[in-house]
């Protein structure tokens, strides 16, 4: 109930602001379901960061704010219904496929949550502001202090109806984007062809991946799907409304990821397409202030630096403690290593979305979180449409789309410094839009819609069975008797040591811990410390002085140490080293010892024994 409660009150809150912008009467129901809604979420994480710098995270004040949201359900009265032809026999069978698809991700939202990045920071750090009763900053770079509107929104649902709520409204989030991605195709394709475009989004690998999980690229897919057409109908039409609306999106898109940063500059370019491109700029980028920049303030605030580490060595970092050139230098050097594994050039700036799709490095992590092979099997025929069509593209809408696509890819490319594709995600059903446009009308004018037609047929044989092999996992719990803490133990790598620590440590204990993906597991006070992500401990590969590390974690209030075993030598290297050197010294005693498994892969199963330690620091008897 508080996940549908949740869901009605942001689409409220969308709905209010549309028809504040005379928007509304534009749109027939659904679209005023699936606009309010992608509206409305961005919004309600707006909202949430001002209560949590006031520290209003609290159940009543949640749930006056979303109670405020389902009072704006009263704008959507007398909005007409779509009609159109009866469904026929292909219809209903994309439909039914919707339903499958949608029952997979059911399975996952019924699920604990057992995503590492999720468990790492999406839901620890609402269930960590929750706890304190409102926002903190978390000095750490790439998943504490970074936008985190997205974040926001799982704080209600997890406030008023616990994790089971927080996974389906994750679940639920996910699906907004197939849903406005239908009801913007429905404007250029039938019925059928925008079914189809909403499934392959929907059983997209890079899709089943995330969208039930704490990542928030899905859910910044709302804002690229709003700001995009938004800006398009700006240009076409002259209208400021949709300018201020597209301002609106895009601000929500950069409070959600940096990222979001290209995006905007892709819009912003975009619009100036136009003979009024002054105003329209200029409105677009005020509105987008508002709307996304609290998150660059915050970090400003607390660092000097509104992108946090980005500008270091152009700003003043004297004053923040946890940063140097070191550590700046290590991040640098991981982004290298983890992130990158093509050249930035013209060469790979064409060819990486073939080799992301049939090749791709470790890097690029498009095995799991690919975009599949719909892109690349229809564009001979989307290409061909575009060929047919030329004369009349400057006056098609799509094509301000596409521009924005074309625009912001070039950014990420050349100045994102990481090369994983999941990350341009949110513009996906923007080409996934313009390409079957494209396809559609050349293939119907050529009489090749068979052959297109198996071009789909493949592509969704092939999703929706890794959509299947995903859900098998999260089916086992479902019809089985299986515990939380038995499938925690069967999906989180190194989960057994989280029942001893919460049973044996208290709110006055601080545990250190390099495993981030058993942050939101815990319930205790955590430390987590990072080689490149933070410099509170020094854990570069050269750090060894164990003195130091000694102090340093005593300043971050540690109490006990999670480690792995005693003789094996895990983990990064330089802490190993040192937490051997104080046990020896008898900085450090044993108090647990547990048995736990290194999970391998979620999906396809593997796991190995492993033997985790927790230490305590004997202050008193160490020579500091």
């Amino acid at each position: 109930m508080v996940m549908v409660f949740q869901v009605v009150a942001a689409i409220g809150f969308g709905a209010v602001l549309l028809r504040g912008l005379g928007l509304l009467e534009d749109l027939n129901f659904s679209e005023r379901l699936a606009w309010g809604f992608a509206i409305g979420y961005g919004t309600l994480g707006w909202l949430l960061f001002f209560l949590g710098v006031a520290d209003l995270f609290s159940a009543p004040v949640l749930l006056v704010l979303l109670g405020a949201g389902v009072l704006g359900l009263g704008v959507l009265k007398g909005s007409s219904v779509e009609t159109g032809a009866a469904w026929n026999v292909l219809d209903k069978a994309l439909l039914a496929l919707i339903i499958l698809a949608m029952t997979f991700d059911l399975l996952e939202g019924l699920a604990p949550p057992a995503d590492a990045d999720s468990l790492a920071y999406h839901f620890a750090l609402p269930k960590m502001f929750l706890g304190e009763g409102g926002l903190s900053f978390v000095p750490r770079a790439l998943d504490g202090a970074v936008p985190l509107l997205n974040q926001m929104t799982y704080i209600p649902a997890l406030a008023l109806g616990g994790e089971r709520a927080m996974t389906l409204w994750t679940m639920v989030s996910g699906w907004g984007a197939s849903a406005l991605l239908y009801v913007i195709a429905r404007r250029f394709l039938d019925r059928r062809f925008s079914l189809v475009v909403a499934l392959v989004f929907l059983t997209t690998p890079a899709v089943v991946y995330s969208g039930g999980s704490g990542h928030v690229e899905v859910r910044n897919a709302l804002f690229a799907l709003v700001a995009a057409i938004s800006v398009a109908n700006a240009v076409r039409g002259d209208d400021l409304r949709h300018a201020a609306l597209a301002g609106l999106a895009v601000g929500f898109f950069m409070a959600g990821k940096y990222i979001g940063l290209l995006f905007a500059a892709a819009c912003g370019l975009a619009i100036l397409a136009q003979r009024r491109w002054f105003i329209h700029g200029l409105v677009l980028t005020l509105v987008a202030v508002v709307a996304g920049g609290q998150w660059y303030v915050w970090n400003w605030v607390h660092t000097g630096d509104p992108v946090f580490p980005m500008l270091f060595g152009m700003v003043d970092y004297s004053s923040v403690p946890f940063w140097d050139a070191d550590q700046h230098a290590a991040l640098q050097q991981q982004f290298t290593r983890d992130e990158q594994a093509v050249s930035v050039n013209p060469f790979w700036l064409v060819g990486y979305p073939f080799l992301a799709t049939f090749a791709g490095p470790a890097q690029f992590e498009s095995g799991r979180t690919g975009f599949g092979p719909y892109i690349l099997l229809v564009l001979p025929f989307a290409l061909a449409g575009v060929w047919r069509y030329r004369a009349r593209l400057r006056q098609h809408p799509l094509l301000i789309v596409a521009v924005v696509v074309l625009v912001l890819y070039v950014l990420w490319f050349t100045l994102s410094g990481s090369q994983k594709i999941r990350h341009i995600l949110p513009v996906l059903p923007l080409l996934l839009l313009v390409i079957t446009v494209a396809a559609e009308r050349w293939a119907r004018h050529a009489g090749l819609m068979k052959p297109l037609a198996a071009a789909v047929a493949l592509t969704l044989g092939l999703q929706l069975a890794g959509h299947g092999l995903h859900a098998l996992n999260y089916a086992k719990h479902a019809f089985s008797d299986e515990t939380r803490e038995e499938f925690f133990q069967r999906n989180v790598h190194s989960y057994g040591v989280v029942p001893w620590i919460n049973a044996n440590l208290t709110e006055g204990d601080k545990l250190y811990l390099t495993g981030r993906q058993l942050n939101y597991l815990l319930d205790v006070p955590y430390y987590y410390a990072s080689v490149t992500q933070e410099g509170g401990v020094d854990l570069r590969p050269e750090a060894i002085d164990e003195k130091l590390f000694l102090k340093q974690i005593i300043g971050q209030g540690v109490t006990h140490l999670l480690v792995g075993e005693i003789g094996v030598d895990a983990g990064p290297a330089s802490s190993f080293r040192m937490w051997r050197s104080l046990l020896q010294r008898g900085c450090l005693g044993v108090v647990g010892t547990v048995d736990a498994w290194g999970i391998g892969s979620r999906t396809l199963g593997g796991k190995v024994a492993t033997r985790l330690n927790v230490l305590k620091i004997n202050d008193p008897v160490c020579d500091r």
